[in-house]
């Protein structure tokens, strides 16, 4: 991680917080937030849409910035090598918009008012609400498809007063969720398809991944089902409805 613990928590609340002021001026584009919460494993630290574009955005030390009037700033940043090449990877894996939030550490000020948002791929500034839309109908990715189905179960949680201890959407990666139960004991939940075919996971190959936790915390299997309000074209795209089928979470 590029800040500490401390410094990351309150670059994430800068960040945070910069980005819904830009979101609330945006008129007559849809909007969302994706991801509004610190979640390990995760190749992004805030997850927004403006229109049918959705962003990526990695929050980036700034180790300095430089320029003469009239010309560009050239900005030097500070970022492990590794999360720089996942948030690219991932992002052209899941059509998503990667960007850098360049923070000067010593102040915790965003570098420039506004969005602040820095392209890795071209050096330059990102305005959201100047880039056009892509041409629709933009296919949802896997990770889309994740992030709902986990978000439908946290939700879920989070109306009985569920502490949630950590989550993920990364697709394939298991588990999504800790928590804390009605006796404050942790224990996981898995977030399915109930459409897919693949196996179930093992809860038992869960249990043997944590030494230090007992050997009984318990598990979950949450199957989330999404079927589209538009029954003509299967294929989910963004900015389609959705029709939520979910049970609770099972005990294994």
């Amino acid at each position: 991680m590029v800040f500490d613990e401390q410094q990351y928590i309150e670059a994430f609340k800068v960040c945070g917080n910069q980005l819904q002021q830009c979101l609330d001026t945006l008129e007559n584009r849809r909007h969302a937030w994706h991801k509004v919460q610190p979640s390990r494993p995760s190749f992004a630290d805030l997850i927004f849409s403006v229109g049918n574009r959705i962003y990526a955005v990695l929050l980036a030390k700034v180790e300095n910035a430089h320029g003469q009037r009239g010309k560009q700033v050239q900005v030097q940043i500070s970022l492990p090598e590794d999360q720089r090449t996942l948030l690219l990877e991932e992002a052209r894996h899941f059509n998503l918009e990667p960007a850098f939030f360049p923070i000067w550490v010593h102040s915790m000020a965003p570098l420039s008012l506004g969005w602040n948002l820095l392209s890795p791929v071209s050096g330059e500034m990102i305005n959201p609400a100047e880039v056009p839309d892509l041409p629709e109908p933009v296919p949802m990715s896997d990770w889309e498809l994740s992030n709902l189905r986990v978000s439908v179960v946290i939700n879920e949680l989070r109306k009985k007063n569920v502490p949630i201890l950590s989550y993920q959407d990364i697709p394939h990666v298991q588990p999504n969720i800790w928590f804390r139960d009605e006796d404050g004991l942790p224990g996981w939940i898995c977030v399915v398809d109930p459409d897919a075919h693949e196996p179930l996971p093992d809860p038992d190959a869960f249990r043997r991944q944590l030494p230090d936790s007992p050997q009984e915390i318990p598990g979950y299997i949450a199957r989330v089902g999404l079927k589209k309000h538009d029954i003509s074209d299967p294929t989910p795209y963004r900015g389609d409805g959705f029709f939520v089928s979910y049970r609770g979470p099972e005990k294994v």
